[in-house]
């Protein structure tokens, strides 16, 4: 009785020892990336009427695969765990004194991805300031998990608004957008 029970207690210890070190070689082999898309250029058309208006609408190639394997040969897109934006700025390249974000009371920047076609919106700005700008910082949500999107190589992007006021030309600007990748077994 006593060897039956040393026998199960041991089996239950190398047990409890194997799941640990298991658990350990997983998270040795991890990543937490930054991931930037590229500088996207753009042109907002000139804005001839007030009220919701189409700014842009972009596709992007970024191969996450090759970026997570660039930080850990031993990891690819499969193992994303998580994916969530950090931050949305867009600059106006050639903006000026009537021609400038002020022109915009709300922008919203939605995207897809070859993989998952379904648009979600990254991020919004519901009362911008009617301030003369060239940078518009727009909120985003740190907490929603895009990990569904990114086992992909090309992201659409939607760009929009509501205009309190027209401008005179097409304007240049370019988005920046950043998230925190987090991939590991």
């Amino acid at each position: 009785m006593k060897r039956n029970i040393l026998m199960t207690f041991s089996l239950i210890a190398i047990l409890a020892f194997t799941h640990s070190s298991c658990n350990k070689i997983k998270e040795a082999v991890k990543a937490t990336i930054g991931l930037k898309s590229a500088d996207i250029e753009f042109t907002i058309p000139q804005i001839t009427a007030t009220g919701p208006a189409t700014i842009a609408n972009k596709d992007v190639y970024l191969n996450v695969d090759s970026i997570i394997k660039a930080n850990n040969s031993k990891l690819n897109a499969s193992n994303i765990r998580s994916v969530n934006i950090k931050s949305c700025t867009i600059t106006m390249l050639d903006g000026d004194a009537s021609n400038n974000f002020s022109a915009l009371n709300a922008c919203k920047v939605d995207f897809s991805s070859n993989v998952n076609t379904n648009f979600y919106t990254l991020a919004e700005i519901t009362n911008n300031p009617d301030v003369e700008a060239y940078t518009l910082e727009i909120p985003v949500n740190a907490t929603v998990n895009f990990k569904d999107y990114f086992n992909a190589t090309t992201f659409s992007y939607k760009i929009s608004g509501d205009a309190r006021k027209t401008t005179s030309k097409d304007i240049h600007c370019k988005a920046t957008i950043e998230y925190d990748l987090e991939a590991g077994l």
